[in-house]
């Protein structure tokens, strides 16, 4: 067994938690050790990871392969096809989740914060404007004439708001938005894995707290969720396209235009995009051959059974996905090209190239392209100035990451959560053997390192939402297949 990659990665893993105890500590100081709080358990966390990566980069082979062994095994156990879980207390749990969430939103709704400088006002305005103008159908009018020039908020939620465009009514739209997404979600996650599965799920985003303030606001992240629910439901129904025969046209065209509704909603859509495209990609390489040939010395002639798809049949699915995804964007498409010379134009893209938070309109003007933003940048910037704000706000992510996984009324003390329920997590993508594996740790990749570089700017639980939903899905199923592993061990 070839164990330099491990150790390579143990490596990493040392470095990184070493960065982000030393980031810890410098926040902190003395009061880690003085009062115990989340930032003492974090790096409390953080010690333990620099030290079980130092171990991992000395560890003897004969250790490694021991250890890759009792993980084969264990993958093995929990990768087994097992039917649906059905209970009376999965059915208890999905009722339960929607009759908890709607008690949630009734308390926290009026604790919101005003809409005074913040997105929510930004969203307001834009709403009343479009009102002014003469509503929704003048909006998608002066879409395709390029009358419209907003380029930060994105115009679907815009139009719905204009119907109504008050600070109480928005709020009740993004917590109708929030119920409905909950609702779609969690029956299809029932429908795949099983009632326990969904019950558990809808009752963790229930009582999540990044959920429940994120669709509490007049902000478009509530229904942003509701498009993410559905392109999620359609991949996890998705047949591995090296082993069917059947050619998923109807699920394909599916994605793209629930995809664009997404981007007509929120510019973070491209993101998911772009995962998509690189997912439908990835099954033209063959992966097991390079794992085993990092990892076991394999030769090149090694056959491992694996198959790949055709790239006739990668560019046929691609075509359907961008086609669909364009149709249902247009109006947006139009107005970018026409207006600002890019079919994926937005103003939040300037910042990519800040240190710190700008007007977005203002640096429209000051930078002229986002070319010579780019520019600007790399002149005025160093290469280990770089990675190093890409590494602290990768450490930063992480923090974030876990902590959008626990629940009200918590506030920071949600990490501890999060801590919990990332072994469970874990647990689940090794449960799930099917392509939303993949496509799930792809979308992971490109939001935390396109996020983790846009911390200088601006932070939160908001940028992650998209994630949020799968990941407390196999948090779920992490669960359920490890009292089912239990048990079955139990019997034995």
């Amino acid at each position: 067994m070839n164990t330099i990659v491990p150790r390579l990665i143990s490596g990493v893993i040392a470095g990184v938690t070493g960065l982000a105890l030393m980031e810890i500590v410098r926040l902190k100081g003395a009061a880690l050790v003085q009062q115990f709080s989340p930032a003492s358990l974090l790096a409390a966390c953080g010690v333990m990871g620099m030290l079980m990566g130092i171990v991992g980069c000395l560890m003897p082979r004969r250790y490694w392969e021991k250890l890759f062994a009792k993980g084969g095994r264990i993958h093995s156990a929990l990768a087994i096809p097992r039917p649906m879980l059905n209970h009376w207390t999965g059915s208890l749990l999905l009722s339960g989740s929607l009759i908890v969430y709607f008690i949630v939103l009734m308390n926290i709704l009026p604790q919101q914060p005003p809409p005074d400088n913040n997105d929510q006002a930004a969203f307001l305005m834009q709403a009343k404007a479009v009102e002014e103008a003469g509503g929704a159908g003048t909006l998608l009018r002066q879409l395709i004439s390029g009358e419209y020039t907003e380029a930060n908020q994105h115009p679907l939620y815009v139009g719905l708001l204009s119907y109504f465009p008050s600070y109480e009514t928005g709020k009740r739209l993004s917590a109708m938005c929030g119920l409905c997404a909950l609702l779609i979600f969690t029956m299809g996650i029932t429908r795949y894995y099983g009632n326990l599965v969904g019950g558990i799920t809808g009752i963790l985003l229930s009582i999540n707290a990044a959920y429940c303030q994120l669709t509490a606001r007049v902000v478009c992240e509530g229904l942003l969720l509701i498009f993410v629910a559905g392109v999620w439901l359609i991949v996890l129904r998705m047949p591995d396209l090296r082993k069917s025969s059947h050619f998923p046209f109807l699920l394909l065209t599916g994605i793209g235009l629930l995809l664009g509704l997404a981007w007509l909603t929120k510019g973070t859509a491209l993101l998911l995009m772009l995962g998509l495209v690189l997912w439908l990609c990835s099954y033209a390489v063959n992966w097991q051959y390079w794992i085993r040939s990092i990892f076991q010395h394999s030769s090149a002639d090694e056959e491992t059974g694996q198959t790949t798809v055709p790239l006739k049949r990668v560019g046929i699915s691609l075509a359907l996905v961008l086609a669909s995804f364009a149709v249902i964007a247009a109006p947006l498409l139009i107005r970018n090209v026409r207006v600002y010379g890019s079919p994926t134009f937005n103003a939040n893209s300037y910042l990519l190239f800040e240190d710190e938070f700008s007007e977005p309109h203002a640096l429209i003007k000051q930078r002229g392209s986002l070319r010579n933003a780019a520019q600007h940048y790399w002149q005025t910037h160093t290469v280990p100035e770089m990675i190093k704000r890409e590494i602290k706000g990768l450490v930063w992510q992480a923090f974030i990451f876990l902590r959008s996984l626990g629940p009200l009324p918590f506030g920071e003390g949600r990490l501890f959560f999060g801590l919990l329920a990332a072994p469970f997590l874990i647990v689940g993508l090794m449960s799930e053997s099917g392509p939303a594996r993949r496509l799930y740790l792809i979308w992971m990749l490109l939001f935390w390192l396109a996020f983790a570089w846009y911390l200088p700017v601006a932070a939160g639980e908001r940028f992650l939402i998209p994630l949020l939903l799968p990941s407390l899905a196999f948090v779920s199923l992490g669960l359920v297949r490890t009292v089912q592993l239990l048990m079955v061990r139990q019997s034995a």
